[in-house]
């Protein structure tokens, strides 16, 4: 069981309903084509893997507005790392992993796109708010 803040539940709620669904899935693809255009900052992530999601995440604004930032590669950052976005955001440190390196991925064969949107929503099962 993992165990969320309220902030944690509320960023897993909004990447759910409302950030996730709002990245074209044709953005979401197998292969990785490239972490950002141009690795400009301030343009949408388009890459192709599960990590994809990640740099979704440090573009998103209220995640930005927690301290989550953006490497050179378009890897989300907090504090200078890009180890422990995940953790602080959704309190789950396997949520960026490649596909097959989470516990919601078995025997998932939907596209990396609804991999992410699965992986959410099995947290949201697997997860409880802590007092």
């Amino acid at each position: 069981m993992i165990i969320q803040t309220k902030q944690q539940r509320e960023n897993t709620l909004e990447a759910l309903n409302v950030m996730w669904p709002s990245v074209p899935a044709k953005n979401v693809v197998e292969r990785l084509k490239r972490w950002r255009d141009d690795a400009d900052p301030e343009a949408a992530p388009d890459c192709g893997s599960i990590a994809c999601f990640g740099g979704w995440c440090a573009w998103w604004p209220s995640f930005v507005s927690q301290g989550i930032t953006v490497s050179m590669l378009g890897a989300p950052n907090f504090a200078g790392s890009v180890y422990g976005a995940d953790t602080l955001l959704f309190g789950d440190r396997c949520i960026f992993n490649s596909r097959g390196d989470h516990g919601a991925d078995a025997h998932f064969t939907g596209t990396d796109h609804e991999l992410v949107t699965h992986r959410l929503q099995w947290l949201l099962e697997n997860s409880k708010v802590s007092s």
